[in-house]
């Protein structure tokens, strides 16, 4: 039983309900149609995305089965939306699903949907919690009728890949952190086959419990849940259960399968009956034999793990609110607050051989990896690959034969992270032209560009200067924690293995300086120590001489403009505490640093 989420969220915003929120938003009912559009894939993906672990396919099946997710939305739109209560409602509904299933706010998406289509932020932020609702109440529509449970989900979510991959936007994609459409999606399957694999063996049991006599969900979300047909057969006989031991003829296990679906159907035929002629519909959004059901005795199934009882139960009680074991379950492996991005970095030494670092999500990832180089380059590569569970799909698995030029020029350097690739070494020479080329191969999935060391004390200066306006304008612009934070901000770019102060530099330190000098001057002088950090290029001894010079440096330029000397210390800590790589100018760039540090006595 398959669905398309997109399509089906598009079928919902109809041409009349698209024309309703569009008096509402007062925006064309074609552009609501336009947005919803956009948003959806959005949303699909970063379920995908959150389904690749089996916590986070957990929490999105939890909310999926919230009491708060209307399986009868699609149905009832037109009333919900009929007032301006109902839709704010609706909207705030919409959002808290979203960042209880994805793990994050849909500010992002929104943002990137706003600017690709020039509507204002608040009304796409407005019909972005529509969607959601709306999407949420179609997948639990889809699982109750189809009396599915957890491990489901991830392949319902990986036969959305092809969807994804025609309606969802390079920017809508980097704006909920995927990296790109392409990338995403080619990585994606081999990911959510994993999730389901490992929970596969729950299936088995599940289909065995329902064949021997389970209830489907629509007659157990009557609303009387004490009537005997949807009690009587909740518990499975144990004669059905141990037949297999037994090992009957084929024949005769056939006719018994025979007779219990023909049970199972009379059941339901009557069931639905009585449902019929005793109230107008069924209501997928209430759960009234949930506690029926949890209070059964089923000792085969309590000493099932909490994934089990999941769908174990879900189609005797109809789980539109999860069975409290279930819901514990989720709620006890909670998914990662944030996935870092996959990650490959590489240079190249003068004869031509790539020495790789990559982190990627994997193992299939790892060995496509590790394949792809073998194929290249042979034996003449080093590679240092580490798995990461909680790491996002590697987007630029599928664009590998676009590096590998790179990766034999001598001196090249380049680091990929997610969708964004920074070249340095040779290969940020303008005359190289690597950064256009790689432009041009990549198109619009990834953002390439070379690291510019004049840019990057640029960036920082302009970050330091915005943040010491802001200190200054509080009330203990003195206080330890809040002042170093902003120092911090300043970069020293000093010359290689020179510990002179940079002209780059007199203005911030300047700056430092008169705010150290101030402080002082009305009773509150700080007490710091100017700490010093080098790259991992050099001799340990060297690194650990050169970054106590410069710490030394910076110290005699604040002592020369006002700075108490008593208040400053200066040390140096060699290669210690990187914050950034090593393998690239850019980390480099950043593990070169002075830090200062509150002395307390």
């Amino acid at each position: 039983m398959s669905i398309n989420l997109v399509q089906a969220v598009n079928a919902a915003i109809s041409e009349p309900i698209a024309e309703q929120l569009s008096q509402q938003f007062g925006i064309p009912g074609q552009i609501v149609r336009q947005l919803a559009s956009r948003i959806a894939p959005g949303l699909v993906a970063s379920l995908m995305d959150r389904a690749t672990l089996v916590p986070g396919s957990q929490s999105v099946f939890s909310v999926i089965m919230q009491q708060e997710t209307n399986a009868y939305i699609a149905d009832q739109l037109p009333k919900l939306i009929a007032t301006t209560g109902g839709l704010k409602q609706l909207e705030t509904n919409g959002h808290m699903l979203a960042a209880l299933a994805t793990g994050q706010r849909v500010d992002a998406l929104t943002d990137a949907v706003s600017a690709e289509t020039g509507v204002p932020t608040q009304a796409t932020s407005a019909l972005a919690g529509i969607v959601a609702a709306v999407l949420f109440g179609v997948m639990k529509r889809h699982f109750l009728l189809a009396q599915w449970g957890l491990p489901q989900l991830p392949k319902l979510l990986r036969e959305q890949v092809g969807e994804i991959n025609g309606s969802m936007s390079n920017a809508v994609a980097t704006a909920i952190g995927v990296g790109n459409t392409e990338g995403f999606t080619s990585c994606i399957t081999p990911r959510l086959d994993t999730v389901a694999s490992s929970l596969e063996p729950h299936t088995d049991r599940d289909v065995a419990m329902v064949a021997a006599g389970a209830l489907p969900p629509e007659p157990a979300m009557k609303a009387a849940p004490q009537s005997a047909p949807v009690s009587k057969p909740v518990t499975p006989p144990p004669p059905p259960m141990r037949a297999p031991v037994r090992k009957p003829s084929p024949k005769r296990s056939n006719k018994w399968v025979w007779m219990l679906f023909a049970v199972l159907a009379a059941i339901l035929a009557l069931v639905y009956y009585r449902g019929f002629t005793h109230s107008g519909s069924v209501d997928l959004s209430a759960a009234p034999a949930t506690q029926q059901v949890a209070s059964e005795p089923e000792p085969a199934s309590s000493a099932m793990p909490p994934v089990t009882a999941i769908t174990t139960e879900a189609p005797a009680a109809a789980p539109i609110d999860p069975p409290e074991a279930s819901t514990s379950a989720a709620a006890s492996k909670p998914a990662p607050a944030s996935w870092k991005d996959a990650q490959l970095l590489f240079n190249v030494n003068a004869s031509g051989a790539p020495a790789i670092e990559a982190t990627v999500g994997t193992e299939a990832e790892k060995k496509h990896l590790i394949d792809a180089l073998t194929a290249r380059f042979g034996k003449a590569y080093t590679a240092t690959v580490s798995v990461v569970p909680e790491t996002r799909p590697a987007t630029w698995l599928s664009r590998l034969n676009d590096f590998f030029p790179l990766m034999a020029v001598p001196g090249a350097e380049a680091k990929i992270s997610g969708s964004k690739v920074e070249l340095s070494g040779t290969a940020a020479s303008a005359k190289s032209g690597w950064t256009d080329r790689l432009r041009g191969a990549l198109g619009g999935m990834f953002q390439v560009a070379a690291f510019d060391v004049d840019g990057a004390v640029a960036t920082a200066t302009q970050s330091f200067r915005s943040a010491m306006k802001s200190l200054l304008a509080t009330e203990t612009p003195c206080s330890g924690s809040k002042l170093t934070r902003v120092l911090d901000l300043q970069v020293v770019n000093f010359a290689r293995s020179s510990a002179q102060v940079p002209e780059s530099a007199y203005a911030t330190l300047g700056e430092t300086a008169q705010l150290l000098k101030n402080c002082a001057a009305k009773g509150s002088m700080v007490n710091l120590e100017v700490a010093g950090f080098s790259d991992a290029q050099g001799a340990a001894s060297a690194k650990l001489e050169v970054s106590k010079e410069r710490a030394q440096a910076v110290r005699g330029y604040l002592v020369r403009n006002g700075v108490p000397p008593q208040s400053l210390t200066a040390a140096g800590y060699g290669d210690a505490n990187p914050i950034a790589d090593n393998d690239t100018a850019s980390g480099r760039f950043a593990n070169r640093r002075i830090e200062f540090v509150v002395r307390k006595g």
